[in-house]
């Protein structure tokens, strides 16, 4: 048998979406909480790009998956060539109990960013991502939204 891949919805501010769409920043930190689902190498992260854009932009696939304390995942990353991560990024782990540092693979920007207000008009009752939100590929928003931005953005 084989795992499916598991689709990840996070939030990310604008600065780091920009610096993973350009290829900067090659690991995505986040807390690790009992609520965070599980990722795993092959799982699909959308991002939901915060603070004023408020919009899904793009995607990567997960690569490798650190997980451990902060202090350990900041000796890791400090001592990984172009990891792409900064003291900016890391005072957003340092505090909690868990963190992951997650491997940026093959990041797409949409070409046609999806505003939060047109998910909404499409699917009232979807929540935006909060911390790391996990959803059945087979989900309406996944197959009718991100797939299709997906899709229009991938060159073939």
């Amino acid at each position: 048998m084989f795992a499916l891949t598991s689709v990840l919805v996070t939030p990310i501010k604008p600065v780091f979406a920009y610096r993973i769409f350009v290829g900067k920043k090659k690991h995505d930190l986040r807390k690790l909480t009992s609520k965070t689902p599980q990722v795993r190498a092959g799982d699909r992260v959308v991002l939901y790009v915060t603070g004023t854009i408020k919009a899904f932009m793009g995607e990567y696939t997960v690569g490798g998956v650190i997980t451990g304390k902060p202090d350990y995942i900041i000796r890791v990353l400090s001592e990984t060539l172009r990891s792409g991560v900064s003291e900016e990024d890391f005072s957003y782990i340092k505090g909690s109990e868990l963190a992951l540092a997650i491997e940026v693979l093959n990041p797409i920007v949409y070409k046609v960013p999806i505003a939060m207000k047109e998910v909404l008009r499409i699917f009232p009752d979807y929540n935006p991502p909060i911390g790391i939100q996990k959803l059945s590929a087979h989900e309406p928003v996944v197959t009718l939204i991100f797939d299709k931005a997906r899709s229009l953005s991938v060159k073939h």
